[in-house]
Order: C-alpha cells, then structure tokens, then sequence
C-alpha cells in the first residue's frame, strides 16, 4: 500500500516540471503539449475503464472512474492559455505541492495537519519562486480551504480540479484589480 502511494506521489510530485518547461519552452508550446497530453490521456482513461489496464496504479475509488491525474492535466490545459504566468505557477504549486504534502500527511494517518501541510508547503514554494504577497497568499489559503471540501451537495468534488481553478481565480483578482 505504502509503495504504491510512494509510486503515485513521485507521478504526483513530477508536475512540478510544468514550471521550468513553461519558462524554457513559453506559453504557447505548454499549451500545446497539454492540450495534446489531455487528448492522449483520454483515450488512455477511456481504454483503462474499458479494458481494466493500470489497476495497479490507481486507488480503490479510482478504478471506476477517470483517475484524478486527469483532472490536474485538464485543468492545466485550461488555464495556461488564459491566465498569467504568476497565477498559473501559484495554482501549480499549491496542486502539486500543497496537494501532495496534504497527501502525505493523510497517508500518514495525519488528516488534521494534512491542510496546515499543504498550506505551510504551498506558502514556502511560492516563497521560493519569488512569488509571495497578498494575492498568492489568499491563493493559497482559498485553495487549502477548498481542498477540504469534498462534496457540494450531491455533487463530489475532485480536488485535483478545484484546488488549481481556485487558486488561479483568486491570485487574478490582483490583475482585475490592477494592484
């Protein structure tokens, strides 16, 4: 159990490459080469729930439905054409690393600091990027708040998908609001 969490972190923990592909390669390839992964990793979805291939792989709750790499991937997709680079690489890290220390601490038998991890996590990263103030700040708090919530109503949420749209939301109103 504990080596294929181990497994899935290490896949988990990779999307940080996003960030030096997207200042090497600019905007317009990342968005092209995500685009293209979202198509590839489609078939790839629809073939495994089809034909039961990478069981291994993915979690109980996970064999039956599209696995939650997907929703990274797809709303990844979504946001690099349309948001600026500060709010994209904020939303990357408090996903990848926020998210994957959250994870952790799950794994761990730690549920209650799962979310003082992905917040403290998220802050030094985007720390270290440079991009720490006010904006990532809420970015992240909103994102670790949202990371919580799993169900809104009858519907589930999948936080691969909410903690990245979230945060690139909130970190924007700095551009709505030329501050």
């Amino acid at each position: 159990m504990i080596k294929k969490e181990l497994l899935r972190k290490s896949i988990h923990f990779s999307g940080l490459l996003y960030i030096p592909s997207y200042e090497i390669f600019g905007v317009e390839i990342v968005s092209i080469s995500l685009i293209t992964l979202v198509c590839v990793f489609a078939l790839v979805e629809v073939l495994r729930l089809k034909k039961g291939f990478l069981r291994s792989v993915f979690r109980d709750h996970e064999q039956e439905k599209v696995g939650a790499y997907f929703y990274s991937l797809l709303v990844f997709a979504l946001i690099t054409p349309f948001f600026q680079k500060e709010a994209v690489f904020v939303a990357v890290t408090t996903a990848i690393v926020g998210d994957g220390f959250a994870g952790i601490s799950k794994m761990l038998g730690k549920e209650r600091v799962a979310s003082v991890a992905m917040f403290i996590s998220s802050l030094s990263t985007v720390y270290l990027l440079g991009l720490l103030n006010f904006f990532s700040l809420f970015a992240i708090l909103a994102a670790t708040l949202v990371e919580r919530v799993k169900k809104l109503g009858d519907l589930m949420l999948e936080d691969n998908f909410t903690v990245p749209i979230v945060s690139t939301i909130v970190y924007s109103v700095k551009y709505i609001s030329n501050v």
